[in-house]
């Protein structure tokens, strides 16, 4: 029974049982899809339907379909949020897959400018608003929650990514603004000050209309200065890691010839445990929707996969997929899929030998060895290199990614380095 099964896993499932209906039920299976919170659909077609003929003249065509309207937010609960943040301290916006599902990338950059709130991203709107901006402190992030008296939190739901938005995370008598395309999220896991159901694009540009003129920006001054001043200290210790020459290489060492090797427009696919933890704070992300990983309840190995639909969806674009040597093992023969169909993405692996390998701790099933995943990638007619000292991580780069074939560089990195500063989506610094 496969619509028993998707049912609770997806956001609308149905049968379709008629054959004249399938074209009225396709479209409102995308509206489903696209309309509010987005999310995936399933049909189910019996094989008898799919193999019925039936007259078209029978068959009514669904009109073209256009999305429905976007939704603002009550004019009173905007001028209530806009009144909080101007009572504010430390005031914080949180910006999550509401604000890239709803294009609110300008929207969103336009608010932080108007209001001078410092700013962080959930990993799918990352480069929303660029991470060298003067609001965003990746480093500074801990604190940042920690501290915070009023957040305005915007199409990212309190679930474990951000700790239920809850103590120790964050204060005990934060104050929260919550806006949500899904009416059922607000006050979800934790109570919200001021609930505003509505679109992240028309909310944000209501906000900015409200804030001009009644927010102080220097009121926050302080404030940044201490983000500021933490995030600068925390960015120069993490480069001292990054500019390391020990062999084997520092994760944090290859994150830094990565980082320096990406376009600033370049789509970066992270996927793996300890450096999808290292590379999350150190590699930024500077383009709304050019940063991908699992979310929060994907499955380990989808790197490839990700890179392979992101190179197909832009093939002018720089597409790197950096991999942990695990996490690249799962799905590995998709490398085949991008040299059969001439897809150029290019697949940096951080090979540590295993799950977080360890031999003195020698736990079945988690060390994997060395595998020479760039010797498979040339059996299948890619490109591949073998990487053992960070001076060479650079130029093996850029041949991969100048020779025009799919490419892995598979670099040996120390097992013994473990992302501490970053346990899954809870940051210490």
């Amino acid at each position: 029974d496969q619509l028993s099964l998707f049912k609770p896993i997806t956001k609308w499932a149905t049968r379709i049982l008629d054959a004249k209906r399938i074209p009225d039920v396709v479209a409102t299976a995308f509206r489903q899809a696209t309309s509010g919170r987005p999310g995936p659909v399933f049909l189910d077609l019996p094989g008898d339907i799919l193999g019925e003929v039936v007259d078209e003249s029978s068959v009514t065509m669904p009109a073209r379909w256009r999305p429905a309207p976007r939704a603002h937010g009550d004019p009173a609960a905007i001028a209530e949020a806009i009144a909080l943040l101007g009572r504010a301290e430390r005031p914080l916006i949180i910006a999550g897959s509401g604000v890239w599902w709803s294009d609110a990338a300008s929207a969103l950059q336009t608010f932080v400018e108007t209001a001078g709130i410092p700013f962080y991203t959930t990993p799918i709107s990352r480069g929303s608003v660029p991470e060298d901006h003067d609001l965003a402190f990746l480093f500074a992030r801990a604190k940042a929650f920690a501290e915070a008296d009023v957040i305005l939190n915007v199409g990212t739901r309190f679930n474990y990514v951000i700790q239920f938005g809850r103590a120790p995370r964050f204060a005990e008598n934060l104050k929260v603004i919550q806006v949500d395309v899904d009416p059922t999220e607000l006050g979800h896991n934790r109570p919200a000050d001021v609930p505003i159901f509505g679109d992240a694009r028309a909310v944000l540009q209501q906000l900015t209309t409200e804030a001009r003129g009644r927010l102080d920006k220097g009121r926050y001054g302080a404030w940044v200065g201490k983000l500021k001043a933490l995030d600068m200290e925390k960015a120069l210790e993490s480069e001292k890691a990054m500019s390391s020459d020990e062999v084997p290489i520092h994760p944090l060492r290859l994150c830094k010839e990565v980082r320096d090797f990406l376009r600033r427009d370049a789509i970066l696919v992270v996927d793996g445990q300890e450096i999808l933890n290292f590379g999350r704070q150190s590699i930024p992300t500077f383009t709304a929707g050019h940063r991908l990983n699992s979310g929060p309840f994907g499955c380990m190995g989808v790197g490839l996969p990700f890179g392979v639909g992101a190179k197909v969806a832009r093939p002018d674009t720089q597409v790197v997929v950096l991999h942990g040597d695990g996490s690249y093992g799962i799905n590995a023969m998709e490398f085949d899929t991008a040299v059969r169909h001439r897809i150029p993405v290019l697949v940096v692996i951080s090979n540590n030998g295993g799950w977080t390998a360890d031999p003195k701790q020698d736990k079945p099933g988690r060390n994997l060895g060395y595998t020479r995943y760039d010797k498979v990638a040339e059996d299948f007619g890619g490109y591949g290199e073998f990487v053992e000292k960070p001076h060479e991580i650079r130029p093996a780069l850029e041949r991969a990614y100048t020779s025009g074939r799919p490419a892995v560089v598979n670099v040996k990195t120390d097992y013994r380095m473990r992302a501490t500063t970053v346990r899954f989506s809870a940051y210490t610094t």
